[in-house]
């Protein structure tokens, strides 16, 4: 009697749909490891460029001009905008330009090409924050104002993205909020 050593259609059949169940799963293991290497890099520059921006706004630059951490006086305030004098006299105004997405800053009236020079990529953009506002003032008693020598607080707060910003999209995003204490010197 002879035996037949092959597979039986069924047998077959079960294998293939095993075989495709994992691929499936595989597959779907793969598309989110290549998304998070794609989405990592993109994040990190983010938050680094945001961080950046945070830092020459409050802080400043030593060669250029001081922050807000330094100023002598608000000069003008805005939602998108904020304009002070430093410690060594220079006007600087920060401003988000809502239309172009960009964050610029000018001293005496000059535009500054070095503040966050790595964000020139039309992709990258910065968008308004929290409270439908970029700068947020308090006065000494903590209520918000809008009047530009009534200022003791600033609150910026924006998020800067990649396109959408959103992970589905492969898109890196930040956001980022930070308050400073003004003093008012003579």
């Amino acid at each position: 009697m002879k035996k037949n050593r092959g597979f039986t259609l069924i047998e077959l059949v079960i294998i293939m749909l095993i075989i495709g169940i994992l691929a499936g799963v595989g597959s779907s293991i793969i598309v989110s490891v290549v998304q998070d290497l794609m989405y990592a890099p993109k994040n990190l520059n983010m938050d680094m460029l945001a961080q950046d921006a945070m830092d020459k706004i409050i802080e400043g630059d030593s060669t250029l001009a001081h922050g807000l951490r330094f100023s002598k006086e608000i000069t003008a305030v805005g939602a998108n905008s904020v304009s002070f004098i430093d410690q060594d006299g220079k006007t600087v105004v920060i401003t988000l330009n809502t239309g172009t997405n960009k964050l610029t800053r000018t001293i005496n009236a000059v535009a500054d090409n070095t503040f966050l020079y790595y964000s020139s990529p039309t992709d990258i953009g910065f968008f308004v924050g929290r409270n439908g506002a970029t700068f947020l003032y308090y006065d000494s008693a903590g209520n918000i104002t809008a009047v530009s020598a009534n200022v003791r607080r600033v609150e910026a707060n924006f998020i800067a993205r990649t396109g959408t910003g959103n992970f589905s999209d492969w898109q890196g995003k930040s956001e980022v909020s930070s308050a400073i204490r003004t003093s008012k010197f003579q």
